[in-house]
């Protein structure tokens, strides 16, 4: 049966928060044939400028009377800005209040409180607008970190690019992970991310002095979990000793050298646990464990739970 989506914009709009989702929606209709219809609606029909001044014809305004199952809200600075009418207001509560689920993309979330003013939900959206979401919404609970947070039917992601992971992860719940792995290899998204990961990375921490000379190493050990990696080996590839490489992870990421790597291996495997139909031992071999026991041991002892448990978990969400 086909998922209808109503994508809402305003002037002002990321076009990457209305066209990243939209392609992921679009492109499992390749694989599921007319998996997902999707229309676009503003606050009246007509032109709609993006945030950098181009316009997209929209076909629906608020009053029109509309056939959809997910309402998605995108985001961008105008959406932000955004400040509903008393009926807008209302005409977009009644048309949430239809979905089967409301989906708030980026800075989208500001919507949200206007349309459920009493209702205590829990989002996120761009971390550097989380902030300003919370002091705007102090009925509302605002997470930095998640890349995209499930509140009942209310669905709300990070900044820009989660947009895609939260698509995947609802394509994923609509017509199963493995379909979504098929759209996620068309989109050549290298992995889905799962809600739970941060929204900005260690590469994106160290921009700046001395921290910067982390920065080849980090792009470099995400290539080579499924092999041994040394201090000595680290060191060498940052260029500087083993000690000095110890006292910078310290400083910069909280965590020794050989911690960070076992991070790194944990949270590829959770990520590969993720996807549809996994194996255990391959996933532990993947992610340079030689004995599945051990790599259950460690997944256990990081996550809290077992890497069965775990994608079991996965299988039935």
């Amino acid at each position: 049966m086909t998922k209808k989506l109503l994508f809402f914009i305003a002037d002002g709009f990321q076009a990457l928060d209305l066209f990243g989702p939209l392609d992921a929606f679009m492109e499992t209709n390749d694989i599921v044939p007319q998996a997902y219809y999707s229309q676009l609606m503003s606050l009246s029909a007509g032109a709609v400028k993006t945030a950098y001044g181009q316009s997209v014809n929209v076909e629906l305004g608020l009053a029109d009377v509309i056939e959809f199952d997910d309402l998605i809200i995108c985001g961008g600075t105008g959406m932000r800005q955004l400040r509903l009418s008393a009926q807008q207001g209302a005409q977009l509560k009644q048309l949430a209040d239809r979905a089967q689920r409301v989906i708030s993309i980026c800075t989208g979330a500001f919507i949200l409180p206007q349309i459920y003013p009493q209702q205590a939900l829990t989002l996120t959206t761009h971390w550097r607008h989380c902030q300003q979401l919370a002091q705007q919404a102090g009925h509302c609970q605002v997470k930095l970190d998640p890349l995209f947070i499930n509140d009942g039917k209310v669905w709300s992601s990070a900044g820009v690019l989660s947009g895609v992971d939260l698509a995947l992860a609802l394509i994923g719940a609509d017509y199963g992970n493995a379909i979504a792995a098929k759209v996620a290899k068309e989109l050549v998204v290298y992995l889905q991310r799962g809600g739970q990961q941060t929204q900005y990375s260690d590469l994106l921490a160290l921009q700046n002095g001395e921290s910067l000379r982390l920065s080849a190493l980090l792009e470099w050990l995400p290539s080579q979990l499924q092999q041994a990696i040394t201090v000595e080996q680290m060191a060498d590839k940052a260029c500087v000793s083993t000690r000095q490489l110890t006292r910078l992870f310290k400083l910069h990421l909280g965590s020794t050298p050989s911690l960070y790597v076992r991070k790194l291996r944990l949270e590829r495997a959770r990520d590969l646990l993720s996807q549809a139909q996994a194996d255990l031992a391959n996933v532990a071999s993947q992610v340079g464990f030689t004995h599945y026991d051990s790599f259950r041991r460690a997944f256990n002892s990081y996550f809290g739970v077992s890497p069965l448990i775990f994608m079991q978990h996965q299988a039935r969400s």
